[in-house]
């Protein structure tokens, strides 16, 4: 994954209403160490600049994504559908400020390749799961043979 892809310059004159469409495939997923290993999403990024050093970040990803079963650890296909927004300042250091990042300006450059793929995971559902019998037969049979027994559940 060549990350220069994902860098954004924000003293570039024409940043403001830039519209940029990036094709996430398993290579991406892969270069993030994540939940998330494999899939093919397509983000397109919009940025809006209301002033010179504000900027807003409109992320828009569709696509699917493979994620581990929380039953069976095998993966299951899970659609992405997400719309997310982002705010970005340009100021003296570093900043996290949660829904605002601080740019320093001596800098300019942000890379938005993490921001894409935690917004990706961000919008797997709380339990993944397969449908009910699409599980892997063979680990459920093992985690059966290696839970504990309850004595409670006994008498």
């Amino acid at each position: 994954m060549k990350t220069n892809e994902y860098a954004i310059d924000l003293l570039a004159p024409n940043v403001d209403g830039k519209e940029i469409e990036y094709h996430i495939e398993d290579a991406f997923f892969q270069h993030i160490d994540g939940l998330v290993q494999r899939g093919q999403v397509t983000t397109t990024l919009h940025i809006e600049g209301s002033t010179r050093s504000v900027f807003r970040f409109h992320f828009h990803s569709e696509g699917t994504v493979f994620a581990p079963c929380d039953r069976c650890l095998a993966d299951v296909e899970v659609p992405i559908d997400t719309d997310d927004t982002l705010t970005v300042k340009l100021g003296a250091e570093y900043a996290d400020e949660g829904e605002c990042i601080v740019i320093p300006e001596s800098e300019g450059v942000i890379d938005v390749s993490q921001f894409i793929y935690e917004l990706i995971a961000l919008s797997l559902p709380m339990k993944v799961v397969h449908e009910d019998g699409q599980c892997d037969e063979a680990m459920l049979a093992k985690l059966e043979q290696l839970t504990p027994v309850n004595p409670l559940e006994e008498e």
